[in-house]
């Protein structure tokens, strides 16, 4: 689980460096605030998403270390219904992008497909004794 925390960590700091390039294009470019606050409320959502998908694994980790029965959950209900309300604040009462808010939804996502292709494609450590094939 120290490996899940890392790479929500990575998530984390990758999802905010969109959030400052988005505030910085809300502050230079003003015809535009409507798509950079949507994409911000987007992306804003999407990190809660990650956080609270975490929260759901390390909860179901610690389940199945401690074989305790499954317990009944909602799941994506919960995640579908931040995207909602995403959605509702950010068209009922701020009027942002509706395309921006969606497009922001997938932030944290796409970070951790990238961090995940980028894990794959780096070697595995190889310990000494790994060469001398006395591990095989």
């Amino acid at each position: 689980m120290d490996e899940l925390s890392s790479h929500l960590r990575t998530v984390t700091r990758i999802t905010f460096l969109f959030l400052s390039l988005c505030f910085v294009g809300w502050a230079l470019f003003p015809a535009a605030k409507p798509h950079f606050g949507g994409l911000i409320l987007g992306t804003a959502a999407s990190l809660a998403n990650a956080f609270h998908l975490s929260w759901k694994v390390q909860r179901a980790g610690s389940y199945a270390a401690a074989q305790v029965k499954r317990r009944v959950n909602l799941g994506f209900l919960t995640r579908a219904c931040i995207a909602l309300l995403a959605y509702v604040v950010a068209t009922k009462y701020f009027s942002f992008s509706l395309y921006g808010t969606v497009a922001g939804l997938f932030t944290a996502q796409l970070a951790t497909l990238l961090l995940g292709f980028k894990a794959k494609s780096k070697p595995a450590a190889r310990h000494s004794t790994d060469e001398r094939g006395e591990n095989n």
